[in-house]
């Protein structure tokens, strides 16, 4: 755990009470009744709450428009082979260009099942251009960013945090980050996984655009 240096308080002991004479030493065994632990769980379960995109500074689209989309990776997974699976995938949503960057609002979640033996999982942000080229629609998947990973051994809940987004091999510098929450559960949390299919991103959003 880190502390900041330049904290400029003071640490305020507890005040003595009663007679100094009848005071007694904590016991080894009251120090660990006091300081014992809560008992850890394994995590089963992931969950990615996903609320915000913010500060991507990618030139605006002309003649189209722009969705993004998260991607949960675990470990060191392949990330075209997890865009494969359907669930593992946000929904598309449609960027917003404002004071020269895009950012749009997910408020949706990820649930997942940890796989056996992942240790970590981080979350991919792409994106699909979809342009209009003298009546001919084009549509271009890219990645952006991933986020730093989330150690997901033990039940534990990482509060909302907006998760700047390291750049991915190949893209542009990005200065997008990810405001999140992410939830490593035991099997009785009420969330529900959702079934596993095949998926391909661009037929799925074009099957979408069609709609």
């Amino acid at each position: 755990m880190s502390y900041n240096k330049n904290y400029g308080g003071q640490f305020m002991g507890l005040r003595p009470t009663g007679d100094k004479n009848n005071q007694k030493k904590m016991t080894e065994e009251a120090l660990k009744k006091i300081f014992k632990k809560e008992e850890r769980k394994d995590a089963y379960k992931v969950i990615f709450v996903l609320s915000e995109l913010r500060g991507i500074n990618l030139p605006e689209v002309e003649n189209g428009d722009i969705y993004f989309f998260c991607t949960a990776i675990f470990d060191n997974d392949d990330v075209r082979t997890s865009m494969s699976r359907s669930n593992y995938n946000s929904s598309f949503v449609r960027g917003q260009y404002i004071l020269e960057a895009y950012s749009l609002e997910f408020n949706e979640e990820i649930v997942l099942k940890i796989p056996e033996e992942a240790n970590f999982a981080r979350v991919y942000v792409s994106y699909l251009t979809v342009t209009d080229e003298n009546g001919t629609r084009n549509i271009k998947l890219e990645g952006i960013g991933y986020t730093d990973p989330f150690k997901l051994t033990e039940c534990h809940i990482y509060p909302y945090a907006r998760c700047k987004l390291n750049t991915a091999i190949g893209a542009e510098e990005t200065k997008a980050s990810l405001r999140m929450c992410v939830k490593c559960v035991d099997s009785g949390h009420p969330s529900v996984i959702k079934e596993t299919q095949e998926f391909n991103v661009i037929d799925q959003f074009r099957s979408l655009c069609t709609e």
